[in-house]
């Protein structure tokens, strides 16, 4: 019988390794080569993994019940991205993401272009948690702006894309953030919290590199008539004022008092419907339909258009299959015990919290440049490296800060990736020109690593916790044994 229980084979150090290679190279050349979407790809690695699970021993259910082993403890979070995309479908509704944007632009001065370009791009791409979106949108204008200006397009194109990026990494709405917490198994807003200091230092250093860099070109003249355009046709569209950022403020502080974040979400959204019908002036019947298809709005305007016109639970439904796929080939490595011993083989070496960040950067600097996507990279390493950091006493957090921001501000360095090609095209900017000032995305990979490497704001496990595992695990390597010797 097909699925009949077999007997199961130990996975080698060098087999295990070569699942991975060939798991590695199918993905690269499916996107780099095949230019297959990054969901297909995903959901077919399982059938890449399916022949090393059977020549271990394994039957299709058990390999099916592997990879959704590793799905389920990550629902919670899926529905949790579903609702994200209602909410921001809803905060632009209720004009919360266009006030934001809308002063965002009114802050532009002629001495701190860069330094406001910098500011600007990171609001707008708080609330979005989009780089693609921020960059094609407002990153456009400000190109525009700072070309008229006579400032060097590689340094405003570096300014436009550090800010993008920051959202994109450090927003509890961005799929980077959303996608890497399901995979580490906590809650989004600890990992957020966790990733603060250094993303604030990180932020912080840029906005003065941007600003002193700014200086020299305090004197010139800039011609504010697309921003000015932006802002009117936001202002004819929307209510702009703060009551539009109440959505955001309940959001904020029930997130702040513990709520969960799918509560605070929830009720936020509702908020914002009502913001959206009661002050915007919308229909409540289209409100509704934007929760779930995406905010809709016409104008003459296309950059606003393109900006606005997002969301909706719609909107996350892809991002949902590439985690299931993701995670399904991670729970086939681990269900299989290859995973286990890549762990193994490398816990021998790995106990301080220097060793375990340097190979969780080496780790996740190869698989994003060799894949090219981060969504590989935080399937595999968030996987692999929790529990290492685990018996060293450390929780998923610290892993958890590094593979988020080497993963998603080395893209943007990576020719052959996506993320670097779209920058280049919609800022009209070769990538060599860009690169070097990339401020935001090379500083905090760079504190990240000083932080993990020398163990400052390392999150541990109590003593009591440590004891528990221990416990736990000993009991498991009981009942592993005691099967042993039934059969």
């Amino acid at each position: 019988m097909k699925n009949a229980p077999r007997e199961k084979k130990k996975a080698t150090v060098a087999f295990s390794a070569i699942a991975l290679l060939v798991l590695v190279a199918f993905i690269a050349v499916m996107l780099g080569v095949a230019k297959a979407p990054i969901v297909v790809v995903m959901l077919f690695s399982w059938l890449v993994m399916i022949p090393f699970a059977l020549y271990l021993g394994y039957n299709l259910v058990e390999i099916e019940k592997a990879a959704l082993d590793l799905i389920r403890p990550a629902v919670g979070v899926m529905a949790l991205m579903i609702a994200v995309g209602g909410m921001v479908s809803i905060w632009l509704s209720a004009g919360t993401v266009p006030s934001m944007i809308y002063w965002g632009l009114k802050i532009i001065s002629p001495g701190a272009f860069l330094l406001v370009a910098f500011v600007v791009t990171s609001i707008v791409s708080l609330p979005t948690g989009t780089s693609w979106g921020t960059v094609a949108t407002v990153g456009v204008a400000m190109m525009g702006v700072g070309i008229g200006l006579g400032l060097p397009a590689g340094i405003v194109a570096g300014a436009i894309i550090s800010g993008a990026y920051f959202g994109n990494g450090f927003s509890p709405v961005s799929d980077a953030p959303l996608m890497l917490s399901s995979v580490l198994n906590i809650k989004v807003w600890d990992h957020i919290k966790h990733m603060s200091l250094t993303t604030g230092i990180a932020w912080v250093l840029s906005a003065v590199l941007f600003g002193v860099i700014g200086i020299r070109y305090a004197g010139a003249a800039m011609d504010l008539g697309s921003i000015n355009e932006l802002t009117a046709t936001l202002d004819s569209l929307f209510h702009i004022s703060p009551v539009t950022l109440i959505p955001m403020a309940v959001v904020l502080v029930m997130m702040i008092t513990r709520f969960s974040a799918l509560l605070s979400i929830l009720v936020g959204s509702v908020v914002g419907v009502l913001v959206s019908v009661l002050y915007q002036g919308f229909d409540l019947a289209a409100v509704v339909g934007y929760m779930n298809t995406g905010f809709s709005i016409q104008c003459d305007n296309a950059i606003i258009s393109s900006l606005l016109n997002r969301g909706g639970f719609a909107s996350m439904y892809e991002l949902v299959a590439i985690i299931i796929g993701s995670l399904g080939v991670g729970g086939i490595l681990k269900g299989t015990g290859m995973l286990d011993v890549l762990i193994s083989s490398m816990g021998k070496s790995l106990k301080s919290i220097r060793s375990l960040t340097v190979a969780t950067a080496i780790a996740s600097f190869i698989t994003t440049a060799m894949v090219g996507t981060y969504y590989f990279c935080m399937t595999f390493v968030g996987t692999l490296m929790p529990p290492l950091y685990k018996k060293a006493g450390y929780t998923p957090e610290n892993p958890g800060r590094i593979i988020n921001n080497i993963a998603n501000c080395l893209v943007a360095f990576l020719p052959w990736n996506a993320g670097a090609l779209y920058m280049s095209s919609q800022l009209g900017v070769p990538i060599k020109d860009f690169v070097p000032f990339i401020f935001f995305n090379i500083i905090v990979i760079v504190v990240d690593l000083i932080f993990g490497f020398f163990g400052i704001g390392a999150k541990r496990y109590t003593p009591e916790e440590m004891a528990e595992f221990a416990r736990e695990e000993a009991a498991q390597t009981a009942a592993a044994q005691t099967a042993v010797q039934t059969e």
